[in-house]
């Protein structure tokens, strides 16, 4: 789990047996600013996110217990949906108002999440869910009005994310634990072998281009300034003009 910075303080999400917990240190000086305590049992690889809500900010935990909402000036716990998960890995996004999750962990299940909830939200804010064919590790991509997503038995799928039902799947090869990232028309994803597969963004599936890095891929690629960052075991790649 990657630590989430929200208005001068870095949260830690350090879900782990035997004791699990959420923490928030000021990033200026490293005090704590809040603490709370999550029990025994509970872990969590994934990375939390601040979301806009509309009765304003909600900290998204992505856990072995499920899916929760936090107050992230507090810790507070503001909503929940209750949905065991053995290894919780991917991290949410966020995208026009609406959360989109995978839960991980053998192709676990995906839905998307109305935030501003109360309590238990399972049956009034979840929009739509589907059971099972989400990744082990990578997290999906949101990009005109479609969530990608990469498997980790080589199949990349497009989804509807307005009605949660699959546009496309197709089988490339290669196991992704990578999150895809998506520009200027494309996704881009990066295998462990290093293969990367351009896509172009759409209701079918178009692969663009194939390459291939003389490197292990595990981290996730960013975009910035009209380049590709990509880093392996041992070196660090820009890809652009």
């Amino acid at each position: 789990s990657s630590p989430a910075l929200f208005n001068g303080a870095l949260i830690l999400l350090t879900y782990h047996q035997p004791m699990a917990h959420l923490l928030s240190l000021d990033a200026a000086s490293g005090k704590t600013t809040w603490r709370v305590e999550r029990g025994r049992d509970v872990n969590s690889y994934s990375t939390p996110l601040v979301v806009q809500a509309p009765g304003g900010p909600e900290l998204i935990v992505n856990s072995s217990e499920g899916v929760s909402g936090h107050n992230p000036s507090t810790g507070q716990l503001l909503w929940h949906i209750q949905e065991s998960n053995r290894f919780p890995i991917p991290m949410p996004v966020f995208h026009d108002g609406t959360i989109y999750t995978s839960r991980g962990y053998r192709s676990g299940p995906y839905m998307a999440i109305r935030p501003g909830g109360k309590g238990d939200v399972s049956k009034s804010h979840v929009l739509w869910r589907t059971d099972t064919g989400a990744p082990y590790v990578s997290s999906l991509v949101h990009y005109e009005g479609q969530l990608y997503m990469a498997g980790d038995v080589g199949v990349l799928s497009a989804i509807d994310a307005r009605t949660g039902r699959r546009t496309w799947q197709e089988r490339t090869g290669g196991v992704f634990t990578a999150s895809p990232v998506a520009a200027d028309g494309k996704i881009y994803l990066l295998s462990e072998d290093g293969q990367a597969i351009v896509l172009a963004a759409g209701a079918s599936p178009r692969v663009l281009a194939r390459n291939r890095l003389s490197a292990r891929q595990l981290a996730s690629p960013a975009i910035s300034g009209g380049r590709l960052f990509i880093r392996s075991d041992a070196a660090v790649f820009a890809i652009g003009k």
